[in-house]
């Protein structure tokens, strides 16, 4: 769950944080493996969301790590 003090990050930011494309973030978002809220036209990541992929991936190979 997304915490009060959970900072929201633009798709920009978050794709140079996962070192993969804005496509691939939108990508994941559209697949429910990124979670992401929207507000007004702009689409935000949880910064708590950013470090569960960083920690834990996400995708088909992400339980075999």
């Amino acid at each position: 769950m997304t915490q009060q003090s959970d900072r929201l990050e633009p798709i920009a930011e978050v794709s140079k944080r996962l070192a993969v494309s804005s496509f691939t973030v939108r990508r994941l978002i559209r697949a429910n493996q990124l979670r992401a809220v929207r507000v007004s036209k702009r689409v935000l990541v949880p910064e708590s969301e950013i470090e569960r992929v960083i920690r834990e991936g996400c995708g088909k190979h992400a339980s075999t790590r």
